[in-house]
Formats: C-alpha cells, sequence, structure tokens
C-alpha cells in the first residue's frame, strides 16, 4: 500500500479523522537493506525509538517541525510501501553525550547497547552535518523520540499495552497523581527513586535525569541506572514505575540488587508486575549481564513469585530477600 492507503486504512478502522495531520518517511540507513531491517524492527516490537539532528533543523529554519508527543507516522519501507502507523508519546531534545542508555535500548539496534547506538549515531550524524561548517561533538544536540505501533494491516495490536517512559514534565500530573495514590494506601515506593520525598515533580523528574546521565560518574555510595514510568496506552494512565541499576554500590549489591519495581494500588492484580519485569531484564541484558538480582521483602508472596516466573526464564537469577 502507499502511505495515504494505509493511512485511510487506519482512520477507518480506528475511527480517526483522515484529515489528521501525519508524516511518512523511511528510517536512514546506508543502505535500502538498511532501512528495511529497521522497519522490520519495528513491526517486531523491538524498535520503539529513533533520532535525529537538532542542529538540522535549525540549520534549515524548521524547528517547527521537529516531532512532538502526539504526532503520527506512516512507515515506508525502501520501495516506498507503507508497512505500519506509528505515534510518538515521548519526545525530547538532549546533548549526545548525554542520552541514556534506555534510549539506546529503545533504537533497537546491534545488542541495544549505549556504546553501539553511540558508535553507530556519531558516524550517522557526522554525515548529517557534512555539508556544514557545524562540527559534531558530545555536545550536539539531538532529538529523542519514543513511539508506539498503532496499525499493522491484518495484525491485533493488545488494547492493554504498556509504554515505558523515561521521568520528563510531559507527565507531570501522572507522576503526581501516582504519588499520590501511594501515599493516601501507604504503599511503599519500590522502584520510584526519590519519588516519596520530592513532591516538587521538576525537582523529581530532574534528578531522575540526572541520575541516568551516561556522563555521571557512579561514586562508591553513587548507584547509575534509570527509572522508567509504567504507563498503559488506552488512557495513558501511570500503572507502575521501575528502577533500574547498571551500576551497583557493596550495599546494593546485597540488599537491593538491580530492579526495583512497584504497582499503582488501583491496578494491580491486572498482571502488569510480570510485563514490567520481564521489560527490566530485557533492558538490563543490553548491558551484557548474565547474572541479575531482585529484591522484595520477605512477606511480598506475589513480589517473589513473579520475580522467580520471570527471571528463571532469563536469567541466571538471584532473588533476593
Amino acid at each position: 500500500m502507499t502511505d495515504k492507503e494505509l493511512w485511510a486504512e487506519f482512520c477507518s478502522q480506528k475511527n480517526i479523522d483522515i484529515n489528521t495531520p501525519y508524516e511518512a518517511w523511511a528510517f536512514g540507513g546506508a543502505t535500502e537493506a538498511d532501512t528495511d531491517r529497521l522497519a522490520q524492527l519495528v513491526l517486531k516490537g523491538k524498535k520503539f525509538g529513533t533520532a535525529s539532528s537538532y542542529d538540522e533543523y535549525v540549520m534549515e529554519n524548521a524547528l517547527d517541525e521537529i516531532p512532538k508527543s502526539g504526532d503520527y507516522s506512516v512507515i515506508l519501507n525502501s520501495k516506498d510501501e507503507a508497512v505500519c502507523v506509528i505515534r510518538d508519546y515521548d519526545v525530547y531534545v538532549r546533548a549526545f553525550g548525554d542520552v541514556p542508555p534506555f534510549h539506546a535500548y529503545a533504537e533497537g539496534e546491534g545488542d541495544r547497547s549505549l556504546k553501539y547506538w553511540r558508535d553507530v549515531h556519531t558516524s550517522f550524524f557526522k554525515d548529517c552535518l557534512n555539508e556544514t561548517d557545524k562540527p559534531f561533538t558530545q555536545e550536539s544536540r539531538v532529538v529523542c523520540e519514543k513511539f508506539s505501533v498503532e496499525y499493522i494491516p491484518g495484525k491485533d495490536i493488545p488494547e492493554d499495552e504498556l509504554l515505558f517512559v523515561e521521568p520528563t514534565m510531559a507527565f507531570a500530573k501522572e507522576i503526581a497523581a501516582y504519588r499520590q495514590e501511594m501515599l493516601d494506601s501507604e504503599s511503599f515506593f519500590d522502584g520510584c527513586f526519590s519519588m516519596k520525598r520530592m513532591p516538587d515533580i521538576q525537582e523529581y523528574v530532574d534528578y531522575c535525569i540526572g541520575w541516568a546521565n551516561p556522563r555521571r560518574e557512579a561514586g562508591e555510595y553513587s548507584a547509575w541506572g534509570n527509572v522508567l514510568l509504567v504507563i498503559r496506552k488506552s488512557d495513558m494512565k501511570m500503572v507502575g514505575c521501575m528502577q533500574i541499576h547498571n551500576v551497583l554500590t557493596e550495599k546494593m549489591k546485597k540488599y537491593t540488587g538491580h530492579v526495583g519495581y512497584s504497582v499503582r494500588p488501583s491496578e494491580r492484580r491486572k498482571g502488569y508486575a510480570k510485563k514490567m519485569l520481564a521489560k527490566a531484564l530485557d533492558f538490563l541484558s543490553s548491558f551484557g549481564f548474565e547474572e541479575v538480582n531482585v529484591s522484595c521483602l520477605p512477606e511480598n508472596e506475589a513480589s517473589k513469585k513473579t520475580s522467580w516466573q520471570i527471571g528463571n526464564s532469563c536469567y541466571s537469577f538471584k532473588n533476593t530477600l
């Protein structure tokens, strides 16, 4: 199908106004095979992120064309055939050197590591700026997008799909609501980093971003990792939160482990914890771990059961009490 044909089919089946704006584009690659390979990664659910050069938008006087959350796109293959419809749910601009590991994982390429992403995209962004007098450096700004697949012809997409999002102020209301519900129910803030002690959501978001920054060195008493908000796509409600550590202090090796997570009290017993832990372990695989520790309180039987069910199928696994 052409992009117009696929868009018309999508709008008809999803009851969306056909005049809703969208962009049709293909992933950039050195060859046509690269373009098709990236499109296939999207269809397989492995690729849900992409990046572009902010400086290119500046040089082309096209800042108003920078993607925004909510934007639709039709993804094309190397033959300009439409393969799926996607929609951005998280967009931010960051210096290349500050792009966190989770974004590299979201792009789904190679071993999904930050090193692989940097190696490939250094060449890519240098080529983008090749015809200008602007050099590419660690400070060059990058537009980072996360997207969900909205439509694939002939394939059903689960209504209760979960989106895994790095904290930004775009989700400030959901973070505040999640925090309040956890306080009201006197729940433990497992996997929420410093959410409990930070009622100022901007402070919390900035703290999470800084914690995940790969240019920040982890000292003797300072771990390194990523906080992920778990958003239900059908209503964009925050149903869980995860704290995923790829650098541990000595104390954390014994008591905290690599993964902490919680589910919103009103959303428990819906199978979200299993999906969250499976995503956390898959993300950790991009760091090359052969063994992962997940901790929970001894009396939390549900968490222990979830950890064993998911962990033993993925890793040499230790469930630390």
